[in-house]
């Protein structure tokens, strides 16, 4: 950052204790997913939640507690959808 800058000198900024909570991927192979998080990039699973009624299941990874850390947001879904590969 420039010296001088607005951000610098502002103790607004510096109070601000806004944060990215978590983003959303859909996948369509949860299980592959999260192992590929959990051993590729040391991510651990926090929390898993299914929502047969909704044909969906949502998986929470992160570094550490979601209070205090970003998350990935993976959400299967098992209705009729088709997801592109980039592959």
């Amino acid at each position: 950052m420039a010296t001088g800058s607005k951000a610098e000198k502002s103790p607004e900024v510096k109070k601000d204790k806004k944060r990215p909570l978590h983003a959303v991927y859909r996948v369509g192979d949860l299980d592959r997913t999260i192992k590929c998080y959990t051993e590729c990039f040391g991510m651990k699973l926090l929390r898993k939640r299914d929502v047969p009624e909704e044909e969906y299941t949502n998986a929470f990874l992160g570094f550490g507690p979601e209070d205090t850390n970003f998350a990935l947001e993976l959400t299967y879904s098992r209705s009729k959808v088709c997801y592109l590969s980039s592959a």
